[in-house]
């Protein structure tokens, strides 16, 4: 009898262990729970996609990355840029060029050119073509 004393005092320190485990795990979660219905179907969409394999990404980077969308937006750090700041980027990926290609980089992010593709294929083609008049050669 004086074995199974210390052994029932052990299955209840690792179940009291385990409850206040799970609590800290709950408790941790909560921001998930508060984010909100609209959140809970973005995020069920985003895994659907990461499980279809149609997120362009490979499941395990899909999952995290859908995991702290729902994180951020149920701490309303989510936000849509607006058209404002989306030119603002789009303008500011020109600015480490040379003056000669800025120019024509800057045509091409207002809309000038041709585009072909997009971000899921893996990127949108923008082409200007500018006429650089050459100096004539002398045939000989």
């Amino acid at each position: 009898m004086a074995n199974q004393q210390p052994k029932f005092h052990h299955q209840i320190g690792r179940s009291a262990c385990a409850l206040v485990i799970g609590l800290a795990a709950l408790g941790g979660a909560s921001h998930v729970f508060a984010a909100g219905k609209a959140d809970n179907s973005t995020y069920k969409q985003e895994v659907a996609a990461c499980n279809n394999g149609s997120s362009n990404q490979d499941r395990a980077t899909c999952l995290r990355e859908a995991g702290a969308a729902k994180y951020e937006a149920g701490r309303g750090n989510l936000t849509d840029p607006g058209q404002a700041q989306l030119k603002e980027n789009a303008m500011k990926r020109c600015e480490g060029l040379p003056q000669i290609n800025r120019v024509d980089c800057e045509k091409r992010m207002n809309g000038g050119g041709v585009a072909d593709g997009n971000a899921r294929d893996g990127g949108i083609y923008r082409e200007t073509v500018t006429i650089v008049p050459g100096t004539p050669t002398s045939s000989q």
